[in-house]
Formats: C-alpha cells, structure tokens, sequence
C-alpha cells in the first residue's frame, strides 16, 4: 500500500507510540511481577531498553514455570525490539534523498513494512496492555 507522505508520518508516529507503550508495559509487568515495592522494581529498570525488558522479563515470568507471556510472545516481542531500531533511527533515510521519493520504489517498500509492522505491532500493543492490566489487578487486591 503506497501512502501519502502524511498518511505515511501518522501511521510512523503512532507505530513509535505503540513501541513506548509496549516497552513502558513491560517495565510495569515487571515491577509488578517482581517481589518487593512496585515503584521500587520501576526505578530499577527505568533505564533498560526494550529488548534487555524483554529479557529481564522473560527470566523472571518463566521463574515458576506458569509465565504470563509465552515463549512465541517472547520471541516475537524480541524480533520487533530489532525493527524499533529501524522506525526510530533509520527509515527516513532509506529514501528521503531519492529525487520526487514519493514515487520511488524504497518509498513503496517502506509503506508496505509500515503498514505491516503497525498492524502486527497493534496486536502486541494490545496484548501486552492485558497482561499489564491482569497484574495490576492482582497487586492491588493484595
């Protein structure tokens, strides 16, 4: 699908949103997950990037052996931490210098990997989001 060139910076934007969520989500799973004061365990990995959260995480939700994501989520959720890379640092430049880009063949490549990592990433989104909800329950009925 070939977008236009605001259509294309909307559907960006909210890709990187749907990134923050994902990884700021994992940091509260964690925090609640994890023995010890809620906003303590938040402090401690405030600083981790998304694919060290998904490994810290992954370790501690298999601890018990009934983890809460499960190991195609992981892997999943690891596959998509490396394309953040190329939505935060890299896309634009994949065909802004082309003379009239919006015709071009990497500008029509990009939409179609935009549209497909937006739509995937939504699902992801929205799972994670459960799963946060789900604990959050939990720790507040303690």
């Amino acid at each position: 699908m070939i977008m236009n060139f605001d259509e294309f910076k909307i559907l960006h934007s909210e890709t990187i949103m749907y990134y923050q969520v994902v990884e700021h989500d994992l940091k509260l799973i964690y925090a609640y997950m994890h023995e010890g004061n809620v906003n303590d365990n938040l402090d401690r990995v405030e600083n981790r990037t998304l694919g060290q959260m998904i490994d810290l995480l992954k370790a501690l939700d298999n601890e018990d052996g009934k983890p809460n994501i499960s190991s195609g989520d992981y892997n999943f959720l690891k596959q998509l931490s490396k394309n953040r890379n190329h939505w935060a640092h890299k896309v634009f430049t994949e065909f802004m210098y082309e003379e009239n880009f919006i015709y071009s063949d990497e500008y029509a490549k990009q939409c179609q990997k935009l549209t497909k990592d937006h739509d995937r990433l939504s699902v992801v989104f929205r799972n994670v989001e459960k799963v946060r909800i789900k604990l959050c329950s939990e720790v507040y009925r303690r």
